[in-house]
């Protein structure tokens, strides 16, 4: 057998491996390559920034879809006709309000019954939201349940759309947003979720001739 190798020739042309032999020369290269790789670093994925748009609502389809709703068809007329991108503020962006975007309460109506969305406009001091969502990254993993979404809105109207995890948890960007005053509250009918039944009516009889 040729000096290195790692098996010994049998009678019968067959070779028998020297496991323990392989197994340790395997585990020498894998650490070659992995001490190889410590050095190189991970490039960090660039953020985006928001796109920003005039017509800041509740009934964006993408927002729906975050809070779990889907906006029922005799309403679309109300909702954008393109989503939002979401993202974060341009760095000349000066908001003036928040638009936040929840599940709201069960309404009722001659249609039947609704889940809806509660729109609040806050006003107050946004710098702290905008450092927050600007220089603190993304959580990761958010609680189970509900992240409200949050629109950030100028004096001119123009709002952009935050990443969706953006008020995760009651810390940060959410206790920030707790801290501005509620200057109005709406609530959107959005999906029917129990149509009202109509009865059908009694049949007709025709008396007949005894």
């Amino acid at each position: 057998m040729q000096r290195g190798s790692v098996g010994r020739a049998r009678g019968d042309g067959t070779v028998e491996v020297d496991v323990r032999a392989a197994a340790g020369r395997a585990a020498v290269a894998l650490a070659v390559l992995a001490l190889a790789g410590c050095g190189q670093t991970v490039a960090a994925q660039p953020v985006r920034t928001a796109e920003v748009r005039t017509d800041a609502t509740c009934l964006d389809a993408d927002v729906l879809d975050a809070l779990g709703l889907t906006l029922d068809r005799s309403l679309s007329a109300d909702a954008p006709d393109v989503t939002a991108t979401r993202g974060l503020p341009p760095g000349d962006f000066v908001a003036e309000a928040a638009l936040v975007c929840d599940r709201g309460e069960t309404l009722r109506d001659s249609s039947g019954r609704w889940w809806a969305v509660t729109a609040t406009r806050l006003e107050g001091d946004l710098d702290p939201v905008v450092d927050l969502v600007t220089r603190t990254p993304a959580p990761g993993v958010c609680e189970p349940g509900v992240v409200p979404q949050v629109w950030l809105v100028d004096a001119w109207g123009e709002a952009v759309l935050l990443p969706r995890e953006a008020a995760c948890g009651s810390e940060g960007v959410a206790a920030a947003l707790g801290g501005l005053d509620v200057v109005h509250r709406t609530e959107h009918p959005v999906e029917l979720v129990q149509p009202v039944t109509v009865p059908p009516l009694a049949q007709e009889t025709t008396p007949t001739t005894p």
